[in-house]
């Protein structure tokens, strides 16, 4: 490596350690984190619905003996229940680490 090759990357690098990377907030993001925290009521009021949903449909089709995906539907709502609630962990692990 020659010279001016190596002062360059000493250079680089003593610039790159001054930059501070610890996350922060930015101004005025109040309101889209107001309504972000709406949306994410909204996701899980209409997973609870759609739980509840499934599961009547899934036990209304166990009483008449009617066939269904009343189960696929439960699963489904289960799966988006987990999506929903592991969704704040999986966008930090992805962004932060």
């Amino acid at each position: 490596m020659s010279p001016l090759t190596q002062t360059y990357h000493v250079a680089q690098a003593s610039v790159l350690a001054q930059i501070s990377t610890t996350p922060g907030v930015p101004p005025g993001s109040e309101k889209y984190l107001t309504i972000l925290s709406w949306v994410i009521w909204a996701a899980v009021i209409a997973s609870i619905g759609g739980f509840v949903v499934a599961a009547a449909m899934l036990a209304y089709q166990r009483w008449s003996g009617g066939g269904g995906d009343a189960q696929g539907k439960l699963v489904g709502a289960m799966i988006g229940a987990a999506l929903i609630t592991m969704s704040g962990t999986i966008i930090n692990t992805i962004v932060w680490d």
